[in-house]
């Protein structure tokens, strides 16, 4: 479903990503793991074109994403969160989640700008869409409450929905289960699960080990800019390379 091909950024003199090459099958729950700094991020800035790349190929379902605004590429199909939560703290809970279908409602200027019939209708329809996602997540009760009064965690859950309203068929979720407790953390573990099962396909980012472990098909591991490891949760937990880069290694004596 997306291809990465040799992809590499670079800011000024420091080189983020350095020849990443990743298949994301369809229908999977891909997870990319690293430390700090090692360049997740940048890889979904690249695939969502918040960032050209430097070099390489990026593709989507076997089309070029090179030189799309995020805009296109979400049309396309790919939906993201952000590892800093960036959501309408002053609207609804459910006003955030129509936003994110607005590029994809099918009324014009004309029947926003003089309110018509069919400018109610898909805005009535969008309405009950965003409630059923907001139930979704768990957030259905709460759907009229302002989103800067949520929990931490209910925004990151608000987030999911709001993506989720796009329908997209590719998730990138950035930490989706940072700063959350165990249950909310088993709850976003659930629903990543159930949205498997609707056949989208997940990539994302976490430094939750035992989430990330307990969740994915397939892991890959980034380290300084450069993919060292790839397979399934139990190969990447015991590979040598992957300890080291998180460990680091001990000093001869």
């Amino acid at each position: 479903m997306l291809k990465l091909g040799n992809l590499s950024r670079q800011f000024g003199g420091v080189r983020a990503l350095d020849d990443v090459t990743l298949t994301i099958p369809p229908g999977q729950i891909y997870g990319l793991i690293g430390p700090n700094g090692a360049g997740k991020t940048t890889v979904f800035n690249l695939v969502t074109g918040l960032f050209p790349p430097s070099g390489g190929t990026l593709e989507y379902d076997g089309r070029s994403l090179l030189g799309l605004p995020p805009e296109r590429i979400a049309l396309r199909g790919i939906a993201r969160t952000f590892q800093n939560i960036r959501l309408f703290q002053e609207m609804t809970l459910i006003d955030n989640v129509i936003v994110g279908m607005h590029a994809h409602l099918p009324y014009n200027f004309l029947d926003l700008l003089l309110r018509t019939t069919r400018f109610r209708e898909i805005e009535r329809k969008a309405r009950t869409r965003a409630l059923q996602l907001l139930h979704r997540v768990g957030l259905g009760p709460l759907c009229e409450e302002l989103a800067g009064n949520l929990s931490y965690g209910n925004q990151r859950k608000l987030e999911i929905a709001r993506a989720l309203a796009s329908n997209p068929r590719l998730l990138l979720l950035d930490e989706p289960v940072a700063g959350m407790n165990a249950t909310e953390k088993n709850e976003i573990m659930s629903l990543i699960r159930s949205l498997k099962q609707d056949r989208l396909t997940v990539f994302m980012i976490e430094h939750d080990m035992r989430f990330v472990m307990g969740l994915c098909d397939t892991v890959a591991v980034l380290n300084f800019g450069r993919i060292i490891a790839e397979g399934k949760p139990a190969a990447i937990q015991a590979n040598p390379s992957v300890i080291e880069a998180y460990l680091g290694q001990e000093e001869p004596a």
